[in-house]
């Protein structure tokens, strides 16, 4: 399968710009031979939409954007309401402009730059899912990364590619990363990330964003990392960019050969002693 991240700066509150933009990207991809794209985290509306979450809410379907029906799969970042008209930062697979499978974001970040706990209910779960080919996929949304528990249960249910949306901001600009880019935060990530590949003999594929909003200046960075750990393709930290990469169920299949974690995990000793903790064994 080949996979590319499209890193962009979605415009605020502009959806029908976003989703024109997407229609695109998506003609592009199917020129170039892409199987799956991947965009950022609420790469249809834009990030700091604070008071604005309610009237960009569109109601929970099965078919929510006609629009992306030709092409490749992709998968997006938007705003939908459950019947309860409680709004959910959540990231959409689409293929043929339906909804293969969603993931709503766990963790919602509420401190420093962050308020999403204001605006956005929170996911309750994560599941893994079949998206063809011998692919089966799991969804994160940003902070969701940095609870590695959410990555280990998608890893339990079979993922071999792990897809993370992010709108992560820059910092430390001055001093710069280890790895080379502008922004010494964006170092954390990639450490994050490649220990999910290694330790579960996955894909991940982590698409940022890039551009300004108010205070927020996110770090692009964008990354495809092989099931060994390694960094296959990398985008500009400041500019908007396009990486593909070609994955391959083999090289899945290579990483998981000198080790066996997948395969010893035990769910149910994770089951049992997370019950002793809570009091209920």
């Amino acid at each position: 399968m080949r996979l590319r991240i499209e890193q962009f700066a979605p415009a605020l509150c502009r959806t029908d710009t976003n989703l024109a933009r997407l229609a695109r990207a998506q003609v592009d991809a199917a020129a170039e031979g892409i199987g799956l794209v991947v965009t950022p985290e609420l790469s249809v509306t834009g990030y700091d939409v604070r008071d604005a979450v309610h009237t960009l809410a569109a109601a929970e379907s099965d078919a929510p954007y006609p629009g992306l029906a030709q092409g490749p799969d992709l998968i997006v970042g938007t705003i939908e309401r459950d019947a309860g008209f409680v709004p959910y930062n959540a990231a959409l697979h689409l293929r043929g402009g339906q909804v293969l499978h969603r993931h709503r974001k766990v963790y919602l970040p509420t401190y420093g730059m962050f308020d999403e706990g204001r605006y956005f209910g929170r996911g309750d779960g994560v599941r893994a899912y079949d998206a063809g080919g011998g692919w089966r996929v799991g969804l994160l949304v940003c902070e969701d990364l940095w609870h590695p528990a959410l990555a280990w249960l998608l890893a339990a249910q079979g993922a071999n590619l792990l897809v993370v949306q992010a709108a992560a901001a820059g910092r430390g600009v001055v001093a710069g990363g280890s790895a080379g880019g502008r922004f010494a935060s964006w170092d954390a990530w990639e450490h994050l990330a490649r220990a999910a590949a290694i330790a579960y003999g996955a894909y991940v594929a982590l698409a940022n964003r890039v551009g300004v909003e108010g205070p927020l200046c996110f770090a692009g960075g964008s990354m495809i990392i092989a099931p060994d750990g390694a960094v296959l393709a990398r985008a500009d930290d400041l500019r908007e960019d396009r990486i593909d990469a070609e994955l391959s169920l083999d090289a899945v299949a290579a990483a998981r050969r000198p080790y066996a974690h997948v395969r010893d995990d035990d769910p149910r000793l994770v089951a049992r002693e997370i019950a002793r903790m809570l009091g209920d064994g």
